[in-house]
């Protein structure tokens, strides 16, 4: 029998070379995540008022538009243009009244002793409805 050579041209690498399919595997999770928080975003933006403000108390110049759709949230419950609201009967009656307007704009004016969990619940129920901008409103003396 005849000796094989261990330095004869047919033997080869046997490892795989994992470099390029590394390369498209780390590209491909920056890719997505650059466009994951893009593809996920389901909220409502919120405008954040200007810091510097000397006077931090508005008043009213005018009355109150009687055409907007009002919700107060109070600790004994809440208040729709100034009746009296379940929370279960809140989205099919916000939806009834948004579906007849062409402004889709609700006012949520809570009270100062409501939790803020209560209060996130009316703009998920208000943004559920229809509502195309959700507007905040602190009135100060109740």
């Amino acid at each position: 029998m005849a000796k094989r050579n261990k330095k004869s041209g047919l033997q080869g690498q046997n490892e795989a070379n994992i470099t390029p399919l590394a390369d498209v595997t780390t590209t491909l999770i920056v890719v997505f995540l650059i466009t994951m928080p893009a593809l996920m975003w389901n909220g409502f933006q919120v405008n954040q008022a200007a810091a510097g403000s000397e006077n931090s108390v508005v008043t009213p110049t005018e009355a109150p538009d009687e055409d907007l759709l009002t919700i107060e949230v109070r600790p004994a419950g809440l208040l729709l243009n100034g009746s009296a609201i379940a929370v279960e009967a809140l989205e099919a009656r916000l939806t009834d009244e948004l579906a007849g307007r062409q402004d889709k704009t609700v006012v949520i004016a809570p009270d100062d002793a409501v939790i803020l969990g209560r209060v996130v619940e009316v703009l998920d129920i208000a943004k559920a409805s229809g509502a195309e901008s959700l507007a905040m409103l602190n009135q100060i003396g109740r």
